[in-house]
């Protein structure tokens, strides 16, 4: 896999490589709200749909699943939220008689292990970040800007507003920021592990503040370099 990142650009020349990138940009937002709209059946066609789309441009099982991580940690956050959520609701409000916290708690995952619901968003939010991982996979970070400014152009014709884009170079930056900070966090990583670091808690303690310096620098020197080309014209 070498350096890939999670939600990095891959080089090809397939048909979805080839598309309009501002096409790409409004088929998520459609897209995500037809998921959340359907049935959960729906989604999950969806989902196996994408995993052979995305063998059949050439990315790897591994690239594939690396851009699933928000997801990981979305169905973590949901699945705690309700096992709490229920063992309080047993225990801390005695809804059940002589209720104990083990017996509590072991109840409260049995019921999230049957919810269907938090099922439903956990598949739904995975099927919705695959296309978000397709447009990034296929769209370089210039193609994306254009798109954007294409979309905004394309408004600002129908509107009594200035035919120039203002709002395009700021929503691009914000986009194109999402893979930027996967890709520092995965070069983080990887000196860490060089250094016979081990992946524990301690590891996410002294990298997130870094992380967080890291990105405050990249967005502070892309702005400025923005700022610098943008005086010369």
């Amino acid at each position: 896999m070498g350096g890939y990142s999670a939600f990095s650009y891959k080089a090809g020349n397939s048909f979805v490589h080839r598309m309009k990138a501002w096409k790409k940009i409004l088929f998520i937002p459609v897209f995500n709200i037809l998921i959340f709209s359907l049935d959960l059946r729906v989604a999950a066609i969806f989902i196996l749909l994408q995993f052979v789309l995305f063998f059949c441009l050439r990315f790897t099982l591994r690239e594939q699943l690396a851009d699933l991580v928000p997801v990981l940690w979305y169905g973590i956050f949901l699945y705690l939220l309700g096992i709490l959520g229920g063992t309080f609701a047993r225990y801390g409000q005695g809804l059940e008689q002589n209720p104990d916290f083990l017996s509590s708690l072991w109840e409260s995952c049995i019921a999230t292990i049957h919810d269907r619901k938090t099922h439903s968003l956990v598949l739904k939010f995975l099927a919705c970040n695959q296309s978000a991982s397709l447009m990034f996979k296929t769209s370089t970070s210039l193609e994306l800007k254009e798109g954007i400014e294409s979309i905004e152009l394309a408004v600002r014709r129908f509107l009594p507003v200035k035919k120039e884009p203002s709002f395009s170079m700021v929503i691009s930056m914000f986009i194109n920021f999402i893979p930027a900070v996967f890709k520092i966090w995965s070069q983080l990583k990887r000196a860490w592990l060089a250094r016979n670091g081990r992946v524990t808690v301690t590891m996410y303690l002294v990298l997130f503040p870094v992380l967080f310096s890291v990105g405050l620098k990249y967005a502070s020197d892309t702005a400025r370099a923005i700022l610098s080309r943008s005086s010369r014209f």
